[in-house]
């Protein structure tokens, strides 16, 4: 291939340079005279620099390194952002005392409706002080796909859109991942000598909500599993005391302790792949264990993967503080204390249909709260917090239609049917020899 080099026109005065292509090996990039009178370097297809007068302290020479083989330039700061090639701008024979006018042009996607168009894309430098891009004031032109910034660093410069199309395949595949977690059947320890007790476990068979019953130090317990997919809601009597074993799907910390009280019962959240341990607290132990699929559980998991959703496309955006556990964890909080998830009515679900339709509704608000709250908790302004913005609102506008079309993930991870398990004293009468329980 030919490789670009600059050609000095009219003796290297003052009038703007310009670049030729030529096939005589040469460094990766070009170069042009620039001096008190200012000048011009453009690359085709790269940035433009024009340097006012008064911009450099004499005669001297811009050089435009692109990124290559020979050439490394530091790294895309995200996963998800969509660049063309990063450039370096260096100056020999003069020193910068002005700002220059640098055109880049822009890689971007489709964006949602209702996203700012002009917030679409970013001008940034990398900053060997902090080994971090930093994010300057720029003007996107979305007719001519170009930003244009005024500019005082001689470093490496880039463009930055949202790469929405890695985006969505890392949420698709982490979406599906989290609802393939699997968990085996739980044991319980001295099963058989539960099983000779005086009381009986009764329960239908199911695919998706296993237990076990066993005496463990001389008391009762009672495990329960949601082998995979969507969180259930599990009720159990108030009298008896409650833990989860953290081996499947993890809940914020704001949600793991999220329950309902009423009517002498108490209700928990069981993810996929993930064991509640249940101590009826007497040997004689009676009551009702029951798990379903609801809106509230529906809505845990919207919470749950909207923050990791949010957590991941935010990290290492330009300009956009360092996405911490703890600020993600306050968050979360400033949803729950506030009134936008009442946009939400947790219901009981009681069809395929219900828990499809359930399941989009909890993504749309979960997404909306958690969007107004995360741009409020991180003080998203200026040009980056706008850009950022950008994701968040494709986020917030295209998963619940993502996760609507996702395939590969079968119906019962998404539904199941009411199910119970029942603790009782046996009557006498049932007690033969060799009877088991």
């Amino acid at each position: 291939m030919g490789v670009l080099a600059a050609v000095c026109v009219a003796g290297c005065t003052a009038q703007p340079v310009t670049v030729e292509q030529v096939t005589r090996p040469a460094e990766v990039g070009v170069s042009g005279a620039v001096g008190a009178a200012g000048g011009r370097v453009s690359v085709p297809g790269g940035p433009v620099i024009d340097v006012p007068a008064g911009s450099v302290s004499g005669e001297g020479e811009l050089v435009v390194r692109r990124a290559g083989k020979s050439v490394m330039s530091p790294e895309s700061p995200s996963p998800f952002l969509s660049t063309l090639d990063a450039y370096e701008l260096r100056l020999r024979g003069a020193r910068l005392t002005g700002p220059l006018r640098l055109t880049v042009p822009v890689v971007t996607q489709p964006l949602p409706a209702a996203a700012d168009e002009d917030s679409s894309a970013v001008l940034g430098h990398y900053d060997d002080a902090t080994a971090r891009w930093s994010i300057v004031p720029a003007e996107y032109d979305p007719d001519k796909h170009t930003i244009t910034a005024e500019v005082y660093e001689l470093s490496w410069w880039n463009a930055f859109g949202w790469d929405f199309s890695a985006l969505r395949n890392a949420v698709a595949t982490d979406y599906r991942n989290t609802l393939a977690v699997t968990a085996s059947a739980p044991v319980c320890p001295n099963e058989l000598s539960a099983r000779r007790s005086s009381l009986r476990v009764e329960a239908g068979r199911s695919a998706r909500i296993l237990w076990c019953y066993g005496v463990d130090g001389g008391a009762p317990v009672l495990k329960v599993t949601n082998a995979r997919g969507y969180p259930v809601s599990v009720r159990f009597p108030g009298a008896w005391r409650g833990e989860a074993l953290g081996n499947g799907v993890e809940l914020p910390a704001g949600l793991r302790g999220v329950h309902r009280s009423g009517a002498g019962a108490e209700t928990t959240l069981l993810t996929g792949g993930s064991t509640v341990v249940l101590h009826p607290g007497t040997l004689r132990p009676a009551g009702v264990v029951s798990t379903r699929a609801t809106g509230d559980a529906y809505l845990g998991m919207a919470l749950t993967f909207g923050l990791k959703a949010f957590g991941s496309a935010m990290d290492g955006v330009p300009g956009v503080p360092v996405v911490r556990r703890h600020t993600s964890e306050r968050v979360l909080a400033d949803v729950l204390a506030g009134d936008c998830l009442k946009k939400f009515t947790v219901t009981d679900v009681e069809s395929l249909g219900e828990a499809e339709e359930s399941v989009r509704k909890a993504h749309q608000v979960a997404f909306g709260c958690l969007q107004t709250a995360w741009k409020k908790r991180y003080e998203l302004d200026g040009r980056s917090g706008r850009f950022t913005e950008v994701g968040l609102t494709w986020l917030t506008a295209g998963i619940p239609v993502l996760i609507d079309g996702i395939t590969g993930v079968a119906d019962e991870a998404v539904f199941t049917p009411p199910h119970t398990i029942r603790v009782r004293e046996a009557s006498p009468a049932t007690l033969l020899p060799g009877h088991r329980l």
